[in-house]
């Protein structure tokens, strides 16, 4: 009888580690999956790569920023896909980074979530020559995402729901 119940005990805990392990690999093939469609969403632009942020909602405000640099002069074109972040998102773009002083905001999405976003180069060189700038052109962008509070998330323990990532592709024009 004891025999039973070890196995019993065991077989159930064996069958809620698999069911997590499913649950982080979907996770990871709808990334995958994201990627692809922001690759195609750059065409007919030449791939450049890629960054993917991950975070978890939790139950205060946070950031994240990343640079991308623009070289030679060159027309880009960035997909962001967001269709992993269900509970909230908002995108900034600047031309300098976070401790800047004088950084410019070159473009702005509220509510960016559970879509793909299309953003050319060239418009940004625009708001950036329409803000009174010294500068012409951009070598780089800073893209912040602003990721909202959450109230019912785990700080400590995060639930799979509580998982999102946003997916940037980037390309050129030839």
């Amino acid at each position: 009888m004891k025999k039973s119940i070890i196995f019993l005990a065991f077989f159930g805990a064996l069958l809620v580690f698999a069911q997590k392990i499913t649950t982080i690999t979907e996770y990871k093939s709808t990334i995958k999956a994201n990627k692809s469609e922001a690759k195609k969403a750059i065409s007919p632009y030449l791939y450049d790569g890629n960054k993917t942020t991950y975070f978890n909602y939790k139950t205060h405000e946070q950031t994240k920023e990343l640079e991308i640099y623009l070289f030679n002069n060159s027309s880009y074109k960035l997909a962001i896909n967001t269709k992993t972040c269900s509970k909230g998102l908002k995108i900034n773009i600047y031309n300098k980074d976070k401790t800047a002083k004088n950084r410019v905001l070159l473009k702005s999405i509220d509510n960016a979530e559970k879509t793909i976003h299309v953003i050319n180069t060239d418009e940004l060189n625009e708001v950036l020559k329409a803000s009174n700038s010294k500068s012409t052109r951009l070598k780089r962008v800073f893209i912040s995402y602003e990721i909202p509070a959450i109230s019912t998330s785990n700080n400590t323990k995060p639930l799979i729901e509580d998982r999102a990532a946003v997916v940037l592709v980037m390309g050129y024009k030839n």
